[in-house]
This record gives structure tokens, sequence and C-alpha cells, in this order.
């Protein structure tokens, strides 16, 4: 591969990751010095081990892509690489100019993370998006927007929690299992539950309404049957 187009398919992918972000604001939010950032955004240097590592784990982007632009961006259970929404004015509806500024628009996907027994997860194409400020995804979430996704939950295995049709949003970076609700699939189905992590490398599998039996997923022993699809780090519910 030519190194000259390389530096500048690195740069583009950069920018990619970092949005409508000034460059060295998101490299200092991410924890990249200055020197770093300054030789790969102006001399075309690819980054060490260590950088990578760190744009990686923040942004949620696949290293082949950044470092050699292989495959897709991110390697999510949800495509959430999706254009940006256009904004159009609508005589009913006010629209501030600076509304990208603040906010950023998250997919919300056709797809219902069962409270119960199993949906099964065939369409993953967004219906339409969110809006969710900015401020709070990085100061309150701690994570990229690249990494949310919006579904709606189906029926009542975690009534008192999260109730039938409730919308949820995923942090689809954070799938390593620990003390929380998650939304996790089975085989072709997807659930949203309490997970805990017991010890040996097993984790339960419980809902909040005790009409449903809790269970028990040995994941060394995992033949790719469970899959840990994200946290679920915020919910919305219309009162009728």
């Amino acid at each position: 591969m030519d190194n000259d187009l390389e530096q500048g398919g690195f740069r583009q992918r950069l920018q990619l990751l970092m949005g409508e972000e000034r460059p060295y604001a998101w490299a200092a939010r991410l924890g990249i010095n200055k020197g770093s950032f300054t030789n790969m955004w102006y001399r075309g240097g690819i980054p060490r081990a260590s950088t990578a590592q760190k744009i990686v784990d923040a942004t949620g982007c696949r290293l082949e892509w950044l470092l050699q632009g292989l495959g897709e961006p991110f390697p999510l259970a949800f495509s959430v690489a999706e254009p940006r929404p256009q904004i159009e004015q609508d005589s009913n509806c006010f629209v501030p100019e600076n509304v990208l500024d603040e906010f950023c628009f998250i997919p919300r996907y056709n797809l219902k993370a069962s409270a119960g027994f199993g949906t099964q997860a065939e369409q993953e194409t967004p219906l339409f998006y969110m809006a969710f400020r900015k401020y709070w995804i990085k100061n309150y979430l701690n994570t990229s927007p690249h990494n949310l996704a919006v579904i709606s939950v189906k029926g009542d295995s975690m009534s008192g929690v999260l109730e039938d049709r409730d919308t949820i949003l995923i942090n689809t970076a954070d799938t390593t299992p620990s003390e929380g609700i998650y939304v996790i699939r089975m085989g072709d189905d997807i659930f949203v539950k309490q997970l805990q992590r017991l010890p040996g490398g097993a984790v339960q599998v419980r809902s909040s309404n005790p009409l449903y039996d809790a269970f028990t997923v040995d994941l060394v022993k995992n033949t790719g049957e469970f899959e840990v699809v994200g946290r679920v780090v915020w919910f919305g519910r219309q009162i009728s």
C-alpha cells in the first residue's frame, strides 16, 4: 500500500471518529498527549500501540480499520455507523440552529429485547434517530455515541424495573457482564435481563418478576449461543 495514500486515509479515519469535535480537544479527552497527536494529525504518523488502544477503547472502532482501513469501522452487535440524519425545519417544530453542536442522534432499531420469551433479531435497520445531549454521553456515560443504540422492551419478566414497551438505551461497548441490566442474545433471540457474574466463569441470568426462573450460563463452555449485546444505561417510558 502506498504510504502517502495510507497516511491520508488514516487522517480521514480520525476525522470520522472526531465528528465535529475540535481535533486537539478530542485528543485531550482521550488522553493523547499533544506531541503524539500532532505527529498523527499533521505528519501522518501511525500511533503507537498504546495510543491506538486508547482510540479503540474510547470510540469502539476496530483496530484493523483504524490502522489499515480494513473492514467496517464499528464491529458492534448493531451497526450504528449510519449516515448523519438531516435536520430539516418544520413549521410545527422549532429546531435551534446549533442543535448539532449540543446533541447527537442515536439510532432507534426495530428490535424488541424480550423481557420474557425471546424475540428474534431479524431487522437491524434504524427506524429513526433519538437526540441525546453530547455532554451527558461524554461526562455521565463516559462513552462514544457510536457505541449507543436504542431499542424497546417486550414482555413482563422485568416488570417493576422495566415494563413492556419501555425504550432503552444500550452501551454496546460494555459487554463484560457484571451486576446490572444487560441486553443479551441467545441463539437468534434477544432478551433484557439482570446479570450477575459468578465465580468460575459463569453468569447468572435473572428476571425482576418472580414468576420467571433464574438460570446460569457457563461462559467457559459457551459455544457462541450466548452473547452480551450491551449494558442498559437509560430508559424512557410513556405515561398514559
